[in-house]
């Protein structure tokens, strides 16, 4: 009863249609409503949260984007920015959280990620951890005082680290402590590893690439060895592109390249060089 024919593909997952029982004795941990505020977001939940959790500002992140409207075919995310959270205010019954955010903009969509915030009384986190809201309008009306927002943010404590010799330093995220003097010295095969693992470095597996070819989209348009919208990732492999030729024409697609296929690649400018280049070296390994 299920199939692998995706949209406008052949597609690579088995897909299709499920009866679910509800369980009402059962309700999943999950953001239940998001609301526009004055001054940020406003987040029910359908179970209460843990107050530690959800006070804790690294447990939320906030970015907001465009897309581009033209005439090809899809578009990257554009003007992103991740803004700042300056408070957060849980409800005492832990079923809502209200976050303050500096730079709302109107008009873009919102994508608010909660993966941090657990569940009271178990370590469960939330189902779905991300919202995304399109803020038509930036909505008027009383803001809330800092004096009544949590501005703790754990990503900023100052840690302990254990460094050879056993003995421990505070350390600063960012920063990389000198080893104690009393500290052994490293010989052998821990000394000779940086020189071992400076050769030819192996070629990713699809497996291995595949998070980022999902998060940049590629597989809306490209398969391994099938054709798609685009061509499939083993015939730009028969091209013999280098990899540093593979992200120009990532960031900046030539379609006259490809002149059987109708529609066009938008640029894809968002794609570091870092991950374009590990993209390029799995499709280079597709060469016969």
């Amino acid at each position: 009863g299920e199939t692998n024919r995706g949209w406008g593909s052949a597609g690579d997952a088995n897909e299709g249609l499920e009866r679910l029982v509800y369980d009402s004795s059962k309700t999943p941990f999950e953001m239940k409503a998001v609301r526009a505020m004055p001054d940020g977001f406003e987040i029910d939940f359908t179970n209460p949260v843990d107050l530690k959790t959800a006070n804790d500002l690294s447990s939320y992140n906030v970015e907001s984007y465009l897309y581009k409207y033209h005439p090809v075919y899809g578009s990257p995310p554009i003007n992103k920015e991740t803004l700042k959270i300056r408070g957060v205010k849980v409800s005492d019954d832990g079923l809502r959280a209200r976050l303050v955010v500096d730079g709302l903009r109107q008009y873009y969509i919102h994508t608010i990620t909660v993966d941090g915030v657990k569940q009271k009384g178990n370590p469960t986190s939330l189902l779905h951890p991300i919202a995304y809201y399109t803020l038509n309008s930036i909505p008027s009306g009383e803001k809330l005082p800092m004096s009544e927002l949590s501005t703790k943010n754990s990503s900023n404590d100052k840690t302990t680290s254990v460094i050879p010799g056993g003995v421990k330093k505070p350390t600063i995220p960012g920063k990389v402590l000198a080893p104690s003097k009393n500290a052994p010295e490293t010989k052998g095969a821990d000394a000779n590893t940086a020189v071992a693992n400076s050769g030819k470095t192996a070629a990713p597996t699809y497996d291995q690439v595949k998070g980022l070819l999902t998060s940049y989209t590629c597989i809306a348009c490209h398969n391994p060895t099938k054709k798609l919208v685009g061509p499939a990732f083993s015939e730009i492999a028969k091209r013999k592109y280098s990899a540093e030729k593979i992200v120009s024409l990532i960031h900046n697609p030539q379609p006259q390249n490809w002149p059987t296929y109708p529609t066009e690649m938008p640029p894809m400018p968002q794609v570091t060089k870092a991950d374009g280049l590990k993209i390029a070296a799995y499709i280079n390994s597709l060469a016969k």
